[in-house]
């Protein structure tokens, strides 16, 4: 069964776990894709929090991540029936 992909724009703040001060963030917007234009599943996404994780160069287990905003821009396609 095909699946629509879709172009997404996510806006995150990475605060390290063991910093005190609440105010010591490093945000960014990251362009990705993925498999579904509902916002609750996409701040849940592991693909999507990990890939956000190698681009800062940090560990999921010392950080908390905050999703601040996701702009879907539009369908880019659909999955390929491979079998």
């Amino acid at each position: 069964m095909k699946k629509p992909i879709f172009r997404v724009f996510v806006s995150y703040s990475i605060k390290k776990n063991s910093s005190k001060l609440d105010r010591v963030f490093k945000s960014g917007t990251i362009d990705t894709f993925v498999l579904t234009s509902n916002k609750k599943e996409i701040e849940k996404d592991e693909e999507l929090l990990d890939r956000i994780c190698y681009l800062n160069k940090v560990t999921r287990d010392k950080v908390s991540i905050l999703i601040e905003g996701i702009d879907i821009e539009a369908q880019y396609g659909e999955t390929s029936d491979r079998f």
